[in-house]
C-alpha cells in the first residue's frame, strides 16, 4: 500500500466516521427527548427501564464511535510510519501526520476499542446523565 492509498482510505475513515457522529448526535437527542417524556407523564418501572436501556445502548454507540476515530488516527499514522521504516519518503503532509498523533511502528499495533481519554469523560458523563434523569428525582422542590 502506498501513502496516496493509506490517505484516501484514512479520509474514507473519517467521512465514515463524521456520518457515525451525526447519528450518535440524533440519538442524544432523542435519549433526551425520551427522559423528559417519562418523566412528564410519570413513567411507571417498565418505561423507565425501556428508557434506560435504550439510553445506555446509545453511550455504547457513541463509545464505539469514539473507539471507532480514534483507532483510525492511530492506524493512519501506523501505517505511514511503517511505510517510512521500509524507506519510502513521505510528504511533508504525512510526516505532520506521524509526528501529531506520534503513534509509529515501534508502538506496536493500535488498540481496537478504546477510545481517547476525553471522549471516555463524556461517554461516562452522559451515561451518568441519562441514568440520574430517569431513576433520580431532580427537581428543586
Amino acid at each position: 500500500m502506498n501513502e496516496v492509498e493509506i490517505l484516501n482510505y484514512a479520509q474514507l475513515n473519517f467521512i465514515q466516521n463524521a456520518i457515525y457522529m451525526l447519528v450518535f448526535v440524533g440519538l442524544i437527542f432523542i435519549t433526551f427527548r425520551l427522559i423528559r417524556f417519562q418523566r412528564e407523564n410519570n413513567s411507571n418501572i417498565l418505561g423507565k427501564i425501556f428508557v434506560t436501556v435504550f439510553g445506555l445502548c446509545s453511550v455504547f454507540f457513541g463509545y464505539n464511535v469514539f473507539s471507532f476515530l480514534y483507532s483510525n488516527q492511530l492506524a493512519q499514522s501506523y501505517r505511514l510510519s511503517e511505510l517510512q521504516s521500509q524507506g519510502v519518503e513521505l510528504s511533508s503532509l504525512s510526516q505532520n501526520w506521524i509526528d501529531f498523533i506520534g503513534y509509529t511502528v515501534s508502538d506496536g499495533l493500535p488498540i481496537p476499542f478504546s477510545p481517547e481519554p476525553a471522549a471516555i469523560v463524556f461517554v461516562i458523563t452522559f451515561a451518568a446523565m441519562i441514568i440520574a434523569g430517569v431513576w433520580m428525582n431532580l427537581s428543586k422542590d
